[in-house]
């Protein structure tokens, strides 16, 4: 579902408004109750920042990185809501810092459990009866205006294209018959023939029929109205599937889903909606980072494949009915002292400011905003370049850009304060000396599926044993759109308005997923001297007069 109706038809909202300027009060620290190093870091971290000790939880669960999704089902995530609710804290923490050796990532959910065996079930047996219906649809074409109504044999699992090119073939040779009626007869037939097309593309495939006619002649009144009530009854429809797509994936969300397609798109809808379903549940893309999936602690149910839309990210600030989403920070390196050097340099290079040189690795792929997907690789890339031009012009820091195909080498990035480039898959290049403080990214896969190993490259883990202070990245395949791009997160930190969580959560596209924020959820390298002028933001960023009320 999140791939498909989710993305394309936004999902439902409860209403919360969204705030600013985290601070210390609403923070709330997981750590492993087994653990002693994911309790130092925890009690550290709480002493360091002001954090209350009382707003440490321990989490009694089994360690090691990956947590299965019946125990996050089960024992986890009951557990972080429940202390919350014991403790008065609903409402009030904004943001949960996760420390050492609390799980990194969720695995998949397993395909033996009932209600995905049932879901499978259910569907496959929803597409043998669809394409009985359209076997007998293509028969009624064939026996309208005279013609023989043979229907088609189709097996059960036969590819919607072969029935599509079937009913296609039978529409245009009925619509060749009809033509040679006389008026009389050819009318006879209409009524007959729209039944037909509307079982097979429902009211979306009408609409497009009649939009059709009308680009050709003016309609009659009649027409007119009934092409807007068409339209009205296609968003009604539209309506009802946007609040079904933000369900758990059951046989009886299913089913009302089923029914309202039929509505909208007929019998074939059905059989391509079907067939997404069966594809993502093979795939089974029901992993996550712990944290990801924590930042939607208060939502009770939602669909598990893939994302789900951030909402606290920017496109949502004009939007007055949000869901809540909790903000979530990692507190997480090769060792437990380098964490608590990690957050000394945090909060000492806060009071001075960062200072040093940025350096933006793009590879000199080209980006068509008119052609190209968002979330493509051009996209990404040109915005490595829009960053490095907006510094260049709105800033006195030093910025040097790569815009060639090879990566910077090793020795080739003293002074490094800020960083973000690309692809170097599971292997650091150490091309850096880090400055105290600094923020570094690597858009690559699973650069963040081990924090704790002290012999990993993949670079999130090898750049906070070099030297960084925060970073971010996936903890398993995310497909690129999951990070934010470079000229969004990078720009919002240099203006010092926001702390490194509410960048993230700002400018992050996704929640439910695989993407994990690691660094002192209050860093703000930039807050006593910003380097980048608010009016210096693109026009996306920037919060207008009217929303400021709903960031704050």
């Amino acid at each position: 579902m999140r791939a498909t109706v989710v993305t394309i038809l936004g999902f439902l909202l409860i209403a919360l408004p969204a705030r600013a300027e985290l601070t210390p009060d609403e923070v709330a620290i997981v750590a492993m109750s087994s653990s002693h190093e994911s309790r130092r870091v925890a009690d550290y971290y709480a002493a360091a920042r002001g954090v209350p000790k009382s707003q440490i939880f321990l989490l009694e669960c089994d360690p090691g990185e990956v947590i299965s999704r019946t125990q996050w089902d089960q024992k986890a995530q009951p557990a972080i809501r429940a202390w919350l609710a014991k403790n008065g804290l609903e409402g009030k923490i904004r943001c949960m810092v996760t420390t050492s050796d609390v799980p990194l990532k969720i695995g998949p959910r397993s395909n033996d459990v009932p209600e995905v065996s049932q879901r499978k079930a259910h569907l496959k047996q929803n597409r043998a009866a669809r394409v009985k219906q359209i076997a007998k649809l293509v028969g009624l074409l064939n026996g309208l205006a005279g013609g023989e109504a043979k229907e088609p044999e189709f097996a059960a699992d036969a590819p919607l294209n072969q029935m599509v090119a079937a009913f296609d073939a039978a529409m245009k040779e009925e619509q060749a018959r009809r033509a040679k009626l006389p008026e009389a007869e050819r009318k006879e037939t209409d009524a007959r023939f729209e039944r037909v097309f509307l079982a097979a593309g429902g009211v979306n495939a009408v609409l497009e029929m009649v939009a059709r006619q009308s680009d050709k002649a003016k309609l009659p009144d009649e027409a007119t109205r009934r092409l807007e009530m068409t339209k009205a009854q296609l968003l009604g429809l539209q309506q009802g599937l946007q609040a079904l797509a933000n369900l758990p994936d059951t046989v009886a969300r299913d089913s009302q889903m089923l029914n309202l397609l039929y509505q909208a798109t007929g019998a074939m809808g059905c059989v391509r909606w079907i067939d997404e379903q069966m594809e993502l549940l093979e795939r089974n893309e029901t992993y996550a980072s712990f944290d990801s999936e924590l930042s939607l602690l208060d939502w009770p149910e939602y669909p598990l494949f893939r994302w789900q839309p951030n909402p606290l990210h920017y496109a949502f600030d004009a939007v007055p009915n949000k869901r809540p989403a909790m903000m979530v920070a990692r507190l997480s390196a090769p060792s437990s002292d380098l964490v608590m050097k990690l957050i000394d340099a945090s909060i000492a290079t806060e009071k001075v400011g960062l200072d040093g040189t940025v350096y933006l690795d793009a590879r000199g792929m080209s980006y068509d905003a008119k052609k190209d997907q968002p979330g493509s690789y051009g996209q990404y890339d040109q915005s490595l370049r829009d960053l490095a031009e907006r510094l260049k012009n709105h800033t006195k820091l030093k910025v040097v850009l790569d815009n060639e195909s090879t990566l910077f080498q090793p020795g080739a990035c003293p002074d490094a304060a800020l960083y973000c480039g690309w692809y170097s898959l599971g292997k650091y290049v150490d091309a850096f000396d880090w400055k105290p403080g600094s923020v570094g990214c690597h858009l690559a896969s699973m650069e963040a599926e081990t924090l704790q190993n002290p012999k990993s490259e993949v670079w999130c883990n090898a750049m906070l044993r070099d030297g960084v202070a925060a970073t971010l990245g996936p903890t398993y395949e995310p497909y690129l759109g999951a990070f934010p791009l470079p000229d969004d997160f990078f720009s919002l930190l240099l203006t010092g308005r926001y702390t490194l969580a509410e960048v993230y959560y700002r400018t992050t596209p996704f929640s439910s997923w695989v993407m994990v924020l690691v660094g002192d959820p209050l860093y703000n390298p930039f807050k006593t001297r910003p380097a980048l002028a608010e009016d210096a933001l693109p026009d996306r960023l920037r919060v207008k007069p009217a929303e400021a009320d709903m960031v704050r």
